[in-house]
């Protein structure tokens, strides 16, 4: 079998073969690329904020005053570019839930983070607080 024929006998097979194994190609480097690059390229970006102040949620009928260690978190935020530009502190909540707790002095409690629509967290400085009711003597 000469090399002309080797080529042309089902060149039809072979060139669809070819396709669908660059298509495959492109599929399975595209997965294996970061996707933070991508986003960055879709108009995606990040922005740190620093010293946000961490919340006490607690009941209405609970009295006690509560210290925090720490105070302040620093959060990593991503998000479409306009709306993570536009992002002030004010909009985005760090509490600790404390409607669950009676007597437990020392307590850790995780740190939780709402944000607007859109906006993903990407980092938290500190997961857990450690929490002391403080005497009001």
């Amino acid at each position: 079998m000469s090399t002309r024929d080797a080529i042309t006998q089902n060149f039809w097979l072979k060139l669809i073969s070819l396709l669908l194994a660059t298509m495959i190609w492109f599929a399975i480097s595209g997965v294996q690329m970061n996707t933070r690059a991508d986003r960055t390229l879709l108009g995606h970006s990040e922005r740190m904020l620093k010293g946000v102040p961490i919340t006490v949620m607690k009941s209405a009928a609970d009295l006690r005053a509560f210290q925090m260690e720490p105070s302040t978190v620093d959060l990593t935020l991503s998000g479409p570019t306009s709306q993570v530009q536009a992002l002030t502190p004010q909009q985005v909540e760090v509490f600790i839930n404390l409607t669950d707790v009676h007597d437990t002095p020392g307590l850790s409690k995780k740190i939780q983070v709402r944000t607007p629509g859109g906006i993903e967290v990407v980092q938290v400085s500190h997961s857990e607080a450690r929490v002391t009711p403080t005497n009001l003597n």
